[in-house]
């Protein structure tokens, strides 16, 4: 999968001055610095359980990975976050300029990855569910960036955007491999899943990153479910209840996502239900 990714952003050399291929080697750059590859291990493991071809299982994880990563260099854009995974984030060594290049390759080589596809017949279907996941990731993160400069004030807004920005592409892995098996009527159990483990796992996320986040002194108000629940309340709570609050809610949803990853045919949804019963332990 790792080689394929490669091979589809290096797809048909440029001509061979240096200045045609510099997207490519920053979206190179950006791979290397590894990652979990999540969604790639939820595909596989979806597509070996289903028993679709290991060209298939390698088809579907290499796009799903390639549209997390172009999402990954335009957020750090966005966020002017200087770094990925440890390394300087993309824009940061190439230019923002490049960086917007970079995260549009990956995100047409995610297309040209489903091209590889044994089951062709199914191929309209899962375009147009790649084109509305990737368009509910978007919405999401658009909703991010309005808030901070318009703060939404209610925690059902916030789990919309998460849901959003984060479940669409995630659920996209298991999605895709139970089109391709004729499974398409457990996808929107999948997507339940997926949505639910995403809202749990921003919910850990924003805890880990309360003091961060808290400190922002740039203007701009942080997505955080912590801090959304202090400035929402008329009686501010403590930071011991408002923490109790939201382990709460990401238990709940994680909950919902074990039970619902565990209902997918063939075990198909057993990473993820795994990957969501060890983040509730951590809790």
């Amino acid at each position: 999968m790792e080689q394929r990714c490669r091979d589809l952003i290096q797809q048909k050399p440029a001509p061979d001055a240096d200045i045609f291929n510099t997207a490519a080697r920053a979206a190179t750059y950006h791979l290397h610095a590894g990652g979990s590859r999540i969604r790639a291990r939820l595909a596989l493991h979806a597509a070996l359980h289903l028993k679709l071809s290991a060209r298939d299982a390698v088809a579907i994880a290499s796009a799903c990975e390639l549209l997390h990563n172009a999402s990954l260099v335009h957020d750090d854009l966005q966020d002017r976050d200087v770094q990925r995974r440890g390394a300087d984030a993309v824009w940061k060594v190439y230019g923002e300029a490049t960086a917007i290049c970079t995260g549009d390759l990956l995100l047409s080589s995610a297309y040209a990855a489903l091209a590889d596809m044994d089951r062709s017949t199914c191929l309209p279907q899962m375009l147009s569910l790649v084109h509305a996941r990737t368009a509910a990731a978007i919405r999401g993160q658009a909703a991010d960036v309005s808030h901070r400069t318009q703060p939404i004030s209610d925690v059902t807004t916030y789990l919309q955007i998460v849901a959003g920005k984060s479940g669409a592409l995630l659920s996209l892995p298991l999605e895709l491999a139970l089109i391709a098996a004729g499974q398409e009527n457990w996808t929107e159990k999948a997507c339940e899943a997926a949505e639910a483990f995403a809202i749990g796992y921003q919910i850990a996320d924003d805890l880990d990153d309360l003091d961060k986040d808290a400190g922002n002194d740039n203007g701009a108000q942080t997505l955080n479910l912590a801090l959304l629940i202090q400035r929402g309340d008329a009686a501010p709570e403590g930071d011991r209840m408002v923490r109790q609050r939201c382990v709460a809610l990401a238990h709940h949803h994680l909950t919902v996502a074990t039970a619902s990853a565990a209902t997918l045919p063939h075990q198909s949804g057993g990473l993820l239900a795994q990957l969501a019963v060890a983040l509730n332990g951590r809790l």
